[in-house]
């Protein structure tokens, strides 16, 4: 058993803070904003105007939730806006108040500008730019601690790898604070195949990790739609199975040895059952996966990442720490990041972190493993003092 999981580390002076970086922040999804589609070419919005805009969403509808954006109330700006529209109050609410070094904003509305389907293919790229852009000037403008996942038409693969070069490169100033990819795990073919290798290609060239966000566009288990909004809650988990799996049997990282993959929102004590599932599948099949040169829960360690919210609360804290022991036991001490949530009603606080993690865990997962892997300075003298 390693020093860290004995709760062997040094004691945090009292002064001494321990940095955060949020990972996981919600702005407002709404791609048919004016002020997104101001951002399109005249043809396109002539086009929307005259005709519309269809695309993709659950089929049945949408599920039930008890608010529109399921947010907390007090997230909406004074002026009646929706929450998270408004990058200062958003700072105030959040950057400020926790003192962090920085957060990600995830833009999960643009999965419906994935190309799937019902509108031209261009018109999807054009949103998809037009979020960017719309990102870029609403929010990296107002802060620098603001970071972005990028808005991709993640189903046309020529198209997105394109979109990934123009953020990374003609931003400007603003080349460097696209951290992420954003996909959905519920994708037209499963995350291993083939026609994504062009994202994944771009990804890997520029250093910057994907990121699977939970959000049922097609349907969250294999009979269909659920009829609660909890019962979809609790059932996000079930995204990582064939995400994680087509990844690493297709052979993704043999190709691309240097991709990072962050599932985010989607829990992470489902890891190490599911990695030993994995390698005793691979033993007993491995002529099938010849491309395969390591035991997946190799693959796992070395290119997943996980978000703590929603956080696993057991009645006895002790059972946390068993649950933690084994995951970091299996590799994978580097690879939990913390995450908040911001602006939804099960928002997590820095302080909701259980109060048995050690000074080291608590110091990696509130914010060192997020800064490696997206490359996000620690701001010194930042973040919180354990109390």
């Amino acid at each position: 058993m390693t020093a860290t999981l004995d709760r062997m580390t040094a004691t945090l002076a009292p002064d001494q803070k321990l940095g955060i970086i949020d990972s996981d922040v919600h702005p407002v999804s709404n791609p048919m904003m004016p002020e997104i589609l101001a951002y399109l070419p005249e043809k396109w919005r002539r086009r929307i105007g005259e005709y519309g805009a269809s695309f993709r969403i659950t089929p049945g509808g949408d599920r039930p939730r008890h608010r529109e954006y399921a947010h907390r109330w007090d997230t909406e700006p004074p002026n009646g806006a929706a929450p998270a529209s408004n990058p200062d109050f958003a700072r105030e609410q959040l950057l400020d108040r926790y003192d962090m070094s920085g957060a990600i904003l995830n833009d999960i509305g643009a999965f419906r500008m994935a190309g799937a389907g019902g509108q031209p293919a261009e018109l999807s790229a054009a949103i998809c730019r037009a979020m960017n852009e719309h990102r870029r000037d609403t929010w990296l403008a107002h802060d620098p601690r603001w970071h972005a996942s990028i808005s991709l038409p993640y189903e046309i693969p020529n198209m997105a790898a394109e979109e990934i070069r123009f953020c990374r490169e003609e931003m400007g100033e603003y080349n460097d604070r696209w951290k992420q990819l954003m996909f959905a795990p519920d994708n037209l073919r499963p995350a291993g195949h083939p026609s994504y290798w062009p994202i994944y290609e771009a990804a890997e060239h520029y250093g910057i990790p994907i990121g699977f966000h939970v959000l049922a566009q097609n349907r969250i288990t294999p009979s269909g739609p659920t009829n609660h909004y909890f019962e979809e809650h609790c059932d996000f988990a079930l995204f990582n199975f064939h995400a994680v799996s087509s990844l690493i049997y297709e052979g993704v990282f043999e190709r691309f040895p240097k991709l990072k993959i962050a599932l985010v929102e989607l829990a992470w004590s489902w890891a190490v059952p599911f990695a030993w599932r994995l390698d005793h599948a691979f033993r007993t099949s491995r002529t099938e996966v010849p491309q395969l040169d390591r035991l997946p829960s190799e693959y796992l360690a070395d290119h997943f990442y996980y978000t703590t919210q929603p956080m696993e609360e057991p009645e006895n804290d002790k059972w946390f720490d068993g649950v933690l022991e084994a995951f970091e036991a299996s590799g994978m001490s580097k690879n939990l990041m913390y995450s908040s949530d911001y602006p939804h009603w099960d928002f997590d606080e820095p302080a909701a972190l259980p109060k048995t993690l050690s000074d080291d865990q608590l110091r990696r997962i509130l914010g060192e493993n997020a800064r490696d892997l997206y490359k996000i300075d620690i701001i010194p003298d930042t973040g919180m003092t354990r109390l």
